[in-house]
């Protein structure tokens, strides 16, 4: 009968319950500390810590921690069916302690208003959810499908849902448009973390569309929110993460990517603050990206912020030949931009690109002083189609000459440019000292 419940356990909680080893009571406490970083007191009974553990001992250990972790005693696994004089092992502590130590990394306070709140995962995994109501639910996410995850609440009110688990695969989670989002803390990356394969591949989460539309959601960012995440990047990884949130002020946090290291990918921070109303980006915000540029890399990733300044060492880390649309509408409609930071595209050297500089600085309408001399790298070649559309349209207060290359006008360099390739480039920039020179085509 014994062995029948252990099995019966073992299908429920376990994926791989076979070939363990038996544990005793003192690596069940060191293993919570290990998952969770929390020390769960012995009981006051115990004379050894090094005898034999059995089932009842782990799952009332696992109160004891959700206890400490929540102020109030949740769960009450350790009276439960499966607690059993059955030895608890290596692979069923681990599932155990992983799975049902409800561990909240991540906070999502709403506004005032609330009476429903949802969200999507998009990830497998074990995630639990406790909406701050007093319902607490804990789910095992066998696919990456979109799966929401929605409350209703008997009172409108402010309340604070807390999400903690661990991914399994997959993707991630996401808010899109989710108007009552108010405010966040906590970290995202400690639920959706990086996955180190047995062949030390790494698979990464996609914080794709997370903030996107949350119009109500303000600031800080906090810094540890993408804590867990490490390594190489990868595609769309951060694309649109905060688009839309016009209510998102305030710095963007030193450390927000600082594990993330690597070259370059296609939209990795496409559009990623655009639309937000930040007004201070560090200087090495990006500074673990190291290498040639990927397509769309940094398109849109601060359109229509509100920053007074740019770092000029902000894309440090970038060189090599130019990819399309690789700081297309980075900045565009910044318009509280005092100026246009000089060797910010200093690492750029190579034939040009489709889109490479579209938008770029366009509609930053009070940006004044001077274009630095070879604000754009050292480029060349023919010239592809919106390389330079609309790059300082609307600049009015610039001064100084056009931009130039090595010395020479990029009006010099492609003489025979036409249509949209650099349409409006210098577009209303009347206070450039060759504005009357510049051709017709460019203007």
């Amino acid at each position: 009968m014994k062995r029948l419940l252990f099995s019966i356990f073992c299908i429920l909680f376990c994926d791989v319950c076979n070939s363990a080893q038996i544990v005793n009571v003192e690596y069940i406490h060191k293993l919570i500390e290990q998952e969770h970083g929390i020390t769960v007191p012995y009981n006051n009974e115990l004379t050894n810590p090094h005898v034999a553990a059995n089932m009842k001992y782990l799952l009332t250990t696992i109160d004891a921690a959700n206890s400490i972790l929540n102020g109030e005693q949740i769960t009450d696994y350790g009276n439960g069916e499966y607690a059993t004089t059955m030895a608890a092992d290596t692979d069923a502590a681990l599932e155990m302690v992983r799975d049902h130590v409800r561990n909240y990394k991540f906070f999502a306070t709403t506004t005032s208003d609330t009476t429903s709140f949802s969200f999507t995962i998009s990830a497998s995994g074990v995630f639990h959810i406790d909406w701050g109501d007093g319902t607490r639910e804990s789910y095992r996410k066998t696919n990456t499908a979109t799966t929401t995850y929605s409350q209703e609440y008997a009172t409108a009110g402010e309340y604070i849902i807390k999400i903690g688990g661990y991914r399994t695969g997959g993707a991630s989670i996401s808010f899109t448009n989710n108007l009552n989002l108010a405010k966040i803390e906590g970290s995202l990356g400690a639920i959706f973390s990086t996955i180190k394969q047995k062949d030390g591949k790494l698979t990464q989460p996609i914080f794709r569309d997370v903030f996107r539309g949350c119009t109500n959601l303000t600031g800080p960012i906090p810094e540890n929110l993408f804590k867990g995440v490490y390594g190489q990047p990868v595609s769309l990884m951060f694309y649109w993460t905060f688009l839309g949130c016009s209510s998102l002020t305030g710095a963007i946090p030193e450390g927000l990517f600082a594990d993330i290291k690597g070259k370059p990918a296609s939209n990795l921070f496409n559009g990623t603050f655009n639309g937000t109303k930040i007004t201070s980006v560090p200087e090495n915000l990006f500074a673990g990206i190291v290498g040639p540029p990927a397509n769309n890399m940094f398109y849109g990733t601060f359109r229509g912020c509100k920053l007074e300044t740019i770092p000029s060492g902000l894309f440090a880390g970038i060189s090599g030949p130019p990819a399309a649309g690789m700081f297309g509408l980075t900045f565009f409609e910044n318009m509280k931009l005092k100026e246009i930071p000089a060797g910010i595209f200093a690492g750029i050297s190579g034939p040009s690109a489709n889109e490479m500089y579209d938008r770029t600085f366009g509609w930053c309408i009070n940006a004044t002083g001077t274009i630095p001399e070879n604000l754009f790298g050292d480029i060349y070649g023919t010239a592809k189609n919106q390389m330079f559309y609309h790059t300082f349209s609307n600049c009015s207060k610039l001064t100084g000459t056009s931009a130039r290359i090595n010395g020479k006008y990029l009006y010099e360099i492609w003489p025979d440019a036409t249509g949209t390739q650099v349409q409006g480039m210098y577009r209303g920039a009347t206070g450039l000292t060759d504005y009357a020179e510049i051709p017709s085509n460019w203007k």
